[in-house]
Order: structure tokens, then sequence, then C-alpha cells
């Protein structure tokens, strides 16, 4: 396992958090079953393999945006272009910076990242991030804050690029887990993940995830709807379940699982993807303005459910 600085611990679960890297939480682990919920990199080159397959990292602005640039309110925002294949900015790079730990007890702690204007990735706003966990008997709760330190209006997206483990126990087999998570429309994406502005209406596969017979391990799966729901990952072998819930502003779920990863990604996201460039306004795909000063705090919970 790669380098963890903050360990958290309660009468059921146990957390390792990487400060440096975003405040990811790397490994979840409840311990009267020894469940392993999250899926964790081995060392530094299994995380380089993908560095967003692994534990909980903040995506700021998450998903795609085409051209690397967007206008809000008659200004050009304009981001690195670090998706040459598609010719997008993608996810940001909050996953990636490092946190200062202001707050740290047996099972809480609250982290903090500040920039300045044009300082993170070219946004041209001052901002602040608070990343805050505690852990006890229901699970890992995460509240995070972000401020506006500018003395503009700033516009504001949020997603998890959360990655679960389909085998969390030992003799657990990823062909033994289901999803299920109440889905309604998919927003359509081309061969390079750009949304075309069209939205699909639930099918065979929206009713499997929905009724919790969805079987992710041994297919591909990249989709992203519309969705508040609560994820169940079960594991049928062992009538082991997992929840992952967000607060109801999480408005979006994008899934994804690969052919034979092991693993299933469920990350609750604002705003529909690319929102600026979609018809109509972006506030009508969930997107955020924050104020001078203004504050917004967003929510999330794993657990172990029977």
């Amino acid at each position: 396992m790669i380098e963890t600085d903050i360990h958290l611990s309660s009468d059921a679960y146990t957390a390792d958090i990487s400060s440096v890297r975003g405040g990811t939480c790397f490994r979840l682990l409840h311990t009267p079953t020894g469940a392993d919920i999250l899926r964790t990199p081995r060392d530094e080159e299994h995380l380089m393999e993908n560095v967003y397959l692994f534990g909980n990292p903040l995506l700021f602005p998450p998903n795609r945006i085409r051209g690397a640039r967007f206008t809000f309110e008659g200004k050009e925002y304009v981001l690195p272009l670090n998706e040459p294949d598609t010719g997008c900015h993608v996810h940001g790079a909050l996953y990636s910076k490092p946190f200062t730990v202001e707050a740290l007890t047996e099972n809480y702690v609250r982290l903090s990242f500040t920039a300045a204007k044009g300082e993170y990735i070219g946004f041209p706003h001052a901002f602040t991030f608070v990343r805050e966990y505690t852990l006890d008997s229901d699970g890992l709760h995460e509240k995070d804050t972000v401020k506006n330190e500018s003395n503009e209006r700033m516009p504001f997206l949020l997603a998890y690029h959360t990655t679960f483990n389909l085998a969390p126990l030992k003799d657990s087999r990823p062909e033994d887990a289901r999803v299920k998570l109440r889905v309604g429309r998919e927003e359509m994406r081309t061969e390079k993940f750009i949304p075309t502005g069209e939205f699909r209406e639930p099918s065979a596969r929206e009713e499997a995830l929905s009724n919790g017979s969805y079987a992710p391990h041994g297919k591909h799966l990249s989709a992203f709807y519309e969705c508040a729901d609560t994820m169940v990952l079960t594991d049928t072998k062992h009538g082991l379940s997992v929840m992952y819930e967000g607060d109801a502003q999480f408005i979006y779920r994008m899934l994804f699982a690969s052919v034979d990863g092991g693993f299933f990604v469920c990350e609750p996201q604002t705003t529909a993807i690319d929102c600026f460039h979609l018809s109509g306004s972006p506030t009508e795909y969930g997107l955020v303005t924050l104020e001078s000063g203004e504050s917004k705090t967003y929510t999330t919970r794993i657990a172990l459910v029977s």
C-alpha cells in the first residue's frame, strides 16, 4: 500500500488517508468482518496505473469540459487541456494537491486546501476547500466545504471518483457482486465521452441496476445518469452489503467498471457532464454559483449494512 499519513479508527472501522494526495481516503476497513471496502493501491506504481481508480479522489471540476474552456457570466475560463485525445480538460487537480491537517483525533480529521486567484489550474478565483472525515459505528462520514475567497461570483461543481472492491473479503468473488442504484435518464456521450445533449430513458440495464440484480463483473460499464439514490453493493455469497450515500445536492451518478478490474466506481456528481456546453443554462444541470465569501457544504457516507 502507498504511504498514508492519517489513520482513523472507531469501534467498527479503520481508515487510512493521505493529506498529500488531496485528502483521499485510500483504505476503509470494517474490522469485525475484515471487509476492505475501497480499492487500495498496492504501491506507487499501482496507483500510477490510473490515479482515479483508488479510494475517493476529489474531482473539481469533474469529468470532461470540451475544449478545456467555458464561459461563465460572460467571462471565459481556460483550463489545462490535459486529455489531448478528446481535446478536453478532465477532473481538475484537487485530488493531487497537498492538504493541511488542521485538526486530528482518533476518529476525526479536518484538512484544508487554499488557492489564490489563478493558482489552481488557472482557475480565476481564490477559494478554500475543507475536507472533514468522522469515523464511527455508522461508517465513514465525509463533510466537505468550499468557500469563495474571491470578490467575484464563482462557479462550482464537484464529484468524487469513489472506487469500491467487488471482492471485499479474502474469499469473496467479483462475480458474486451485485449493484443496486435507482437511476433515471442516461446522459448520452460520443465515443470520445463528450455529451451529445441527449438523454436516454431507462431500459434493461437501468432496470437491473434499480432492482439490484446488476452484476458488474465481466462487463465494461461507463454511463452517466440522473440519480440521487444511495448505492448498495452486495457480496451475495456472504450477504454483505456496502452502501454509499450522498446528500441531495448530488443529483447525478457516473458509473464505471472494467471487464476484469475487480472494482466498481460510483461517482456522486453535482452537475451534468460539460454543463457549460449543453443547451439552456448550466444551473438547469446543477451548477452552483457562490457569492463572494459564500460557502457550500456537501456530505457523503460509506458503511457496511446488513
